[in-house]
């Protein structure tokens, strides 16, 4: 699912429709990485939009707990480079406490199977999406780094075709200022 995250301060005109475009085929491609031919089930979601200040973080949390589900965060922003992928955050609510890491990044393992989500080196662990959950795994893979390079050079091969979801998860995209 693709939306600009209502809580937060967002530029005005920011996502334009090519910028929606960008988003839209990220999201795609990194539920294909996150699930592989699984189909996502109701309790994850996969959202992007912007993320500009702190307060983000806590309006992730707010609609984490507002729709009961586990989050995966893709943050877009405009860089040296263009429009493109800032961040990657992960918001899951177990036993009335939100967990909520953002500086994540992408890793696939060498077998090239299915992506998981490491978090900052100072956090324990990994998450990894089953279908309708984000699950905390307590140990990092191996090859960090190389996992990391895999993982983005698999995620710009994935969003430049853009990937076919049908039936395995619905995007939507909100349309915002052109």
């Amino acid at each position: 699912m693709v939306i600009p995250d209502p809580g937060t301060k967002m530029r005005k005109n920011a996502i334009t429709a090519k910028n929606a475009e960008i988003v839209r085929r990220h999201v795609e491609a990194a539920t294909q990485m996150l699930l592989g031919n699984r189909t996502l089930q109701p309790g994850a979601m996969i959202i992007a939009g912007e993320l500009t200040d702190e307060s983000g973080r806590m309006a992730l949390a707010q609609m984490a707990d507002a729709l009961g589900k586990d989050l995966v965060f893709l943050a877009f922003g405009g860089t040296a480079d263009g429009y493109c992928l800032t961040d990657v955050a992960v918001v899951a609510l177990r036993n009335g406490v939100c967990h909520n890491r953002l500086g994540c990044r992408f890793y696939l393992p060498r077998t090239g199977a299915r992506a998981v989500i490491l978090p900052k080196p100072n956090v324990r662990g990994h998450f990894r999406l089953a279908p309708g959950e984000l699950m905390h795994v307590d140990r990092k893979p191996a090859e960090i780094e190389d996992g990391i390079a895999r993982a983005t050079a698999r995620l710009g091969k994935l969003v430049e075709p853009g990937v076919d979801l049908e039936g395995r998860a619905i995007i939507n995209t909100y349309p915002v200022a052109e």
